[in-house]
């Protein structure tokens, strides 16, 4: 998903950022340690240092800016995870519409607004922002809630667990508005005794760990929800049932009946002429190109408007040749609860060894991805355990049940 891949992108460049900002501290520091103790020589290689206000180059100080460091890189990183989960849902918008197919929610538009439409676009834009207003400002406890009503996901069944998770947002929130200053609701939740909290490296770098992990799970059990389709060379293909390929000398210039807002009727039905075109292409002032796709009656519906163009010369019909293109739609291949049992069968004890889902799919037949997907499946519904580099890992909750 491309919600995902922005993700990984982004937790990359704020690692890396973390990593190269504490790099420049620490050679920062040393450079001037030495250059106090023995200016001569580095001036006579022609570095000069001047001194700044900004940069007080004590032990207590670099440790206070290492702090402040950690804890902006950890607040974005945990805005980057919230944007992600939300993105996430706008890519299922994009693959299919079912899952907000919903009959208690209603939308509201003015006669004049739909008229004005010229594309559906204007609707679904309105139908996802609406769906998502409350997440935005809800937080991760409504994002939650979001995915196990929507999709079945159950956060918790997710390493590191959905009380880690919770404490993540919660200490985010706490540095955010109370400059980490902890309150009675946090310290009796997670047993915590300080009157501040801050983010230490190790704890910034398991964030970063957690976090990667949780994003990936997240994905893959989407990406099954979906669709359930694996084979991409099985996926259901566009059925036209006719192409077009018109060619049109101009005569009086360019006709509505030419331009992509024009609309007609194709017996019973209402079509604009951008939903049928492909490609546009003017060659010249006096040349005009459409490949148009559509049903049968759509087609032949035009073409006659365009003979009657003609007929009163307007325009040169110069080529109108129409193909038929009909496919039937080949049978999906889903990854059922019968394969999913038949995978676990096959799954040895945890831990597994590198590359399990490849001995299982040559042993059953199917491809590497179909069995690699199947497993991050059963991981999330709890039949398994989250590993990474052959190391069980279990969700925070379920470590102290």
């Amino acid at each position: 998903m491309k919600s995902y891949k922005n993700f990984l992108a982004e937790s990359e460049n704020l690692l890396r950022f973390y990593k190269a900002t504490l790099f420049t501290y620490e050679q920062t520091s040393l450079l001037i340690h030495l250059w106090k103790k023995d200016k001569t020589s580095f001036n006579t290689v022609g570095v000069e240092f001047n001194e700044s206000d900004y940069y007080i180059n004590r032990r207590k100080d670099l440790l206070k800016n290492e702090k402040n460091l950690s804890e902006i890189v950890y607040v974005r990183l945990i805005s980057a995870l919230e944007l992600f989960l939300i993105d996430l849902i706008r890519d299922v918008f994009i693959a299919t519409k079912e899952p907000f197919k919903k009959q208690d929610i209603k939308l509201e538009f003015t006669q004049a607004e739909l008229l004005s439409l010229d594309s559906p676009s204007i609707i679904f834009n309105k139908v996802i922002t609406k769906e998502l207003r409350k997440l935005s400002s809800g937080g991760f406890n409504e994002i939650v809630k979001y995915y196990k009503r929507h999709f079945g996901i159950e956060f918790g069944n997710f390493s590191p667990g959905k009380k880690k998770m919770e404490e993540y947002h919660d200490r985010r929130h706490l540095l955010v508005h109370r400059l980490g200053k902890t309150d009675d609701q946090y310290r009796k939740r997670y047993n915590y005794d300080h009157p501040s909290i801050t983010i230490t490296e190790e704890y910034l770098q398991q964030s970063f760990k957690d976090f990667k992990g949780f994003a990936a799970l997240i994905n893959d059990q989407i990406k099954y929800k979906v669709n359930q389709l694996i084979y991409t060379k099985n996926r259901k293909p566009k059925i036209v049932e006719a192409k077009s390929r018109v060619v049109v000398m101009l005569k009086q210039g360019e006709q509505d009946y030419l331009k992509p807002s024009f609309e007609f009727w194709a017996g019973d039905e209402f079509t604009m002429l951008s939903s049928l075109t492909e490609n546009r292409n003017k060659t010249d002032e006096k040349t005009l190109e459409l490949i148009i796709s559509g049903t049968e009656k759509q087609i032949s519906s035009y073409k006659k408007v365009l003979q009657d163009g003609a007929k009163k010369g307007e325009i040169k019909l110069s080529r109108f040749k129409t193909k038929s293109n009909y496919q039937e739609p080949l049978k999906p291949v889903y990854l059922n609860e019968e394969m999913l049992k038949q995978i676990a069968r096959e799954l040895p004890k945890q831990p597994w060894e590198t590359g399990i889902h490849k001995t299982i799919a040559s042993k059953l037949g199917y491809s590497n991805k179909f069995v690699s997907v199947a497993i991050q499946l059963l991981i999330g519904k709890g039949i398994f355990k989250n590993q990474i580099d052959g190391n069980i890992i279990e969700p925070e909750s379920k470590k102290k049940d």
